[in-house]
């Protein structure tokens, strides 16, 4: 960690509200865009970002000068956006033990269609949330399958059917445009 965010978290820790301010001025427009692709709503994500900031502020004394800061705060802000989906009763769909997979046709005719990113962006945000949290943790932020079925409390294969389902979705929503 570099000896300037190590005095702001210190400056924090210690109850400093200018060092909160600043803190929360410097990251809150990532955070918001990440609370944004899960939520999928200006004014979910501006609560969900806000709890994220709480969070961060009251688990301070649990982060660890080794970690990367900022990534320690995005990952909280994930799980925020994810849990406020949640309360929302998002329906994840749990498949059998015996599902085995999507079809390679199908994903190479999909990766082969290019949209603009303005339109994937209106796209994403019209998915049906259980669709969007999947598709914006794998794609956005970087999750692999097992770490997403972690966070959802799902398994690995619903969470790659639910990613296969929410492309062809936005397939179907930017085809419409």
């Amino acid at each position: 960690m570099d000896e300037s965010t190590k005095h702001l978290v210190d400056a924090c820790r210690r109850g400093s509200k200018p060092a909160q301010l600043y803190l929360y001025k410097k990251y809150a427009s990532k955070l918001y865009m990440a609370c944004l692709r899960i939520t999928g709503n200006k004014m979910d994500a501006e609560e969900s970002m806000h709890d994220a900031f709480l969070k961060v502020f009251g688990r301070l004394d649990l982060f660890r000068e080794e970690q990367n800061f900022e990534a320690w705060i995005h990952r909280i802000a994930v799980h925020a956006a994810i849990d406020f989906v949640r309360q929302k009763a998002v329906e994840l769909e749990d498949l059998s033990p015996n599902y085995t997979g999507p079809d390679e046709e199908d994903e190479t005719q999909e990766e082969s269609d290019r949209y603009a990113v303005e339109q994937i962006k209106e796209a994403v945000q019209k998915l049906p949330a259980g669709y969007r949290v999947v598709l914006s943790l794998y794609l956005f932020e970087g999750y692999d399958t097992e770490e997403i079925a972690s966070i959802l409390k799902i398994q690995p294969a619903s969470v790659r059917t639910q990613y296969l389902r929410a492309k062809r979705k936005l397939l179907d929503i930017t085809a419409i445009n």
